[in-house]
């Protein structure tokens, strides 16, 4: 079975990543990730790659591991890093777009961009909605309603966050 990066479009055979101890490491580390940390991260280490070389195992491992350190949150993984690699990912395909760019040798644009955020306070994310606020419907009408209602209403919270 064949894998694709979604970031650096490398194509990998399931077997091959298995077998290698720094891909299998690393694998298990972005599993532990929050999907708001771990997304824009593959998406970062991909910024770290030339045109004309894949970025190895060992290298994307440490990379990770070197990101995951300079958390603000002491590697609570909080939504600030997540925040910082997507801000930075933005900037630097930016620039990626309008050609002489080079692939990052280390962390410090990211860090720059964490300490800016670190400046300026995050929002506390929206309460949920209470379980007795949802309505309550029957038949199949209804549910449908009820259901149209309920991700309203997800869509909107997540809007303001």
């Amino acid at each position: 079975m064949m894998l694709r990066c979604p970031s650096c479009h490398i194509s990998h055979s399931l077997d091959q990543v298995v077998s290698d101890d720094a891909a299998r490491e690393l694998m298990g580390l972005m599993g532990t990730l929050p999907k708001e940390v771990s997304r824009p991260l593959v998406a970062y280490l991909g910024l770290f790659r030339s045109k004309s070389r894949a970025l190895a195992w060992e290298r994307a491992l440490r990379l990770c591991q070197e990101v995951i350190a300079l958390d603000p949150n002491g590697g609570q993984h909080s939504p600030r890093l997540g925040a910082a690699l997507s801000e930075t990912v933005e900037a630097l395909r930016a620039k990626q777009q309008q050609g002489g760019w080079k692939p990052l040798t280390g962390h410090n644009y990211l860090k720059r961009v964490l300490e800016s955020l670190e400046a300026v306070p995050m929002q506390a994310p929206a309460a949920p909605t209470p379980a007795s606020a949802l309505p309550v419907a029957t038949g199949k009408s209804a549910t449908r309603d009820t259901i149209s209602q309920v991700l309203g209403r997800w869509n909107t919270e997540d809007a303001h966050e």
